[in-house]
């Protein structure tokens, strides 16, 4: 399975979780378009895809979504689409608009003065539901708004996309890849942001070390008494600011860590379980499925045979 290297980054002294939950939800994007047009065009999508992202290269325009107001889009601004209704990138509201697969077999029309870059995520697993669901159906983050090295970014992707060269479609992918992961730091900077708790949790040193120890190394036997002392905090003061901050309590955030990685073993590997269950922090094999029956209200093999059944 191809794991996009943008995202497989471990440190050694510490780990990156952004870059841990991209890894475990094997994160990966592609470009399947790069369109020229002229004004007036329209490109409609179905809206199924988990997660989709837009650039406008070149030119301005709009997005527009059943049952909400028309968003202004100006070139370098970067969207991300989560799945929902069909939708339309447009040069003005309200024109026509082709479906996004004709128009990739139409091609891009010269003299074009607006570039369209369309590319869909891949995310896998809990892991990838749990990004995407920290996300709104639109997130737009505008042009003025990108820090000055996602900036770069998209100038090179837009460079790359204008020119033809080797490797070309490899590294627009790889360009994208760069994309997300700038895009998710600024929108969960935001204020109006619903990050997930753990990202909050970056902000807080202590919370912080502790949260990438647990992520190094989910299998060591963790107690929110050992977790309390990693943070300086006591026992009663490090529970309730960890809830409050993540949004759960430790010990139920270091089950559905061990369950998200169990998950990942059960369907990407051949492994028994009682490996599994060693691997994942638990004494045996029983324990282990004591722990994901009352998880997933499944026995582990039942999960993995449904799993593997469905892909």
């Amino acid at each position: 399975m191809f794991v996009s290297l943008s995202f497989a980054i471990v440190y050694a002294s510490r780990v990156d979780i952004l870059a841990d939950e991209l890894a475990q939800a094997r994160a990966r994007g592609a470009v399947f378009s790069v369109l020229g047009r002229q004004a007036p065009w329209g490109l409609q999508f179905s809206g199924t895809r988990p997660l989709t992202a837009h650039l406008l290269l070149k030119g301005n325009g709009w997005i527009e979504l059943p049952d909400a107001d028309p968003v202004p889009l100006r070139a370098h601004d970067v969207v991300l689409v989560t799945a929902g209704t069909p939708y339309r990138l447009v040069s003005a509201v309200g024109v026509p608009a082709e479906p996004i697969a004709e128009a990739r077999s139409v091609g891009s029309e010269t003299d074009a003065d607006a570039v369209i870059l369309c590319g869909a995520y891949v995310l896998e697993g809990s892991i990838g539901d749990s990004l995407l669901r920290a996300l709104p159906r639109i997130a737009v983050v505008e042009s003025d708004q990108l820090a000055p090295r996602h900036a770069a970014a998209i100038s090179l992707l837009a460079a790359e996309a204008s020119s033809e060269g080797p490797g070309q479609q490899a590294l627009l992918d790889r360009l994208l890849d760069l994309n997300l992961v700038y895009t998710l730091r600024a929108w969960w900077s935001r204020p109006d942001a619903e990050p997930p708790g753990w990202y909050r949790a970056g902000a807080d040193s202590n919370l912080s070390r502790v949260l990438q120890a647990v992520h190094a190394d989910p299998a060591k036997p963790w107690s929110v008494t050992t977790m309390a002392e990693l943070a300086g905090m006591s026992r009663a003061a490090f529970s309730a600011h960890f809830t409050a901050v993540v949004g759960q309590p430790p010990a139920r955030y270091l089950t559905a860590l061990r369950m998200r990685r169990a998950e990942d073993a059960l369907t990407r590997t051949n492994a028994p379980l009682s490996r599994i269950a060693t691997a994942v922090g638990y004494r045996n094999e029983y324990a282990f499925a004591t722990a994901f029956r009352r998880h997933h209200n499944t026995p582990p093999a039942r999960w993995r045979r449904e799993a593997l059944r469905r892909t």
